[in-house]
């Protein structure tokens, strides 16, 4: 680039030059951030056409299982999660669907479901449903060990502090039926260190003392007042 002198109007001219040479280059930039943009909006407008025929979908199954007709409830839940994988409503037809599969004794066939849809990537709180209901498959299976750890993984994942809680007394209450008084000891330990405030830790606290364990002395606002 040429010498400028501040004043002449040669930054004017050379910054003209430039453009001039470099016009096509800014004109394709142009076309490309118009392009990802409208293909960002159709993928968000599929996206939501997708989501609103999904939660169509899943309430004419849901109506079906809340009819009694659990055979064909199943039918629909499952072609619901076939057809819509990866939406809100597609998570929960497959939880739907194993909850169908329990009621009706398909044990294997609701748990095989729940391990297969824990196997992928889904929002927490649909995770700790998840895997609260394959604990419950899983000690229908006789599987208590690993219906424990279903619960964990349930605490783990669940949102609200008195679901947590809650998933965390159902893996004491399994250790312990299977003898392992240490582990359901710490998950009851866990739920009287953690939430000690909520209404859980009563129970938390009876089980415990079931088990010989030494609960924590009651919190303050907990305390009968004299």
């Amino acid at each position: 680039m040429a010498e400028t002198t501040p004043g002449t109007g040669t930054e004017v001219r050379d910054w003209g030059q430039w453009t001039a040479q470099n016009g096509r280059n800014l004109v394709v930039g142009a076309v490309v951030v118009v392009a990802l943009g409208a293909a960002f909006w159709w993928y968000r407008v599929t996206q939501d056409r997708k989501e609103a025929f999904a939660s169509q979908a899943l309430e004419r199954a849901r109506g079906a299982a809340e009819s009694g007709n659990l055979p064909f409830a199943a039918s629909e839940l499952a072609r619901v999660h076939d057809r819509f994988v990866g939406t809100r409503a597609g998570d929960q037809a497959a939880i739907l669907l194993a909850q169908v599969r329990l009621t009706q004794g398909q044990v294997a066939e609701g748990v095989n479901g729940l391990q297969s849809f824990v196997a992928g990537r889904h929002a927490d709180y649909v995770e700790a449903s998840a895997y609260s209901l394959l604990g419950s498959g899983l000690e229908d299976q006789g599987k208590l060990r690993e219906a424990a750890d279903a619960y964990r993984r349930a605490s783990e994942s669940a949102r609200l502090d008195f679901l947590k809680a809650g998933y965390l007394i159902d893996a004491g209450r399994v250790l312990a039926a299977v003898g392992d008084t240490a582990g359901a000891r710490a998950a009851l330990g866990e739920v009287l260190e953690k939430y000690g405030e909520l209404d859980q830790s009563s129970e938390a606290r009876v089980r415990m003392g079931e088990l010989g364990g030494v609960a924590p002395p009651l919190p303050r606002t907990s305390r009968p007042r004299s």
